[in-house]
């Protein structure tokens, strides 16, 4: 815990981004951006914690990054990545699941060593 982590999406042809975060039966807002009026820059429009969460868009703008820094407990859960173009619908990519490797509910243990994993869902 406390590493920092990247997340990635891919954004072809997209003009909003945002990602969202599932746990507890809750789907929150974390972050969304949009492409500029040319399609070469990359506006942050929300962010729910600046300090935490960032995204990045590689040169091109085809790829989103959301980057979580610091990672604890409660950014467990499953990611969303929502794209949208000229249309009011949101289309999503397959979820990401952040979890703790070796954690249990049950298990109490923080050990500094515990590695983050992330696994993109079939």
């Amino acid at each position: 815990m406390g590493a920092n982590i990247s997340l990635n999406c891919s954004m072809t042809n997209r003009y909003v981004i945002a990602w969202y975060h599932l746990r507890a039966k809750r789907f929150n807002l974390l972050i969304s951006a949009e492409t500029g009026i040319t399609g070469r820059k990359f506006l942050t429009t929300y962010n729910q914690n600046s300090s935490h969460l960032k995204m990045t868009a590689d040169t091109w703008i085809t790829r989103a990054t959301l980057v979580i820094s610091g990672v604890t407990e409660s950014d467990v859960g499953l990611y969303f990545c929502g794209t949208k173009s000229d249309t009011t619908e949101m289309h999503f990519d397959k979820p990401i699941s952040l979890a703790i490797e070796g954690r249990h509910a049950e298990d109490p243990c923080t050990e500094l060593q515990k590695k983050m994993l992330t696994t993109q869902m079939e």
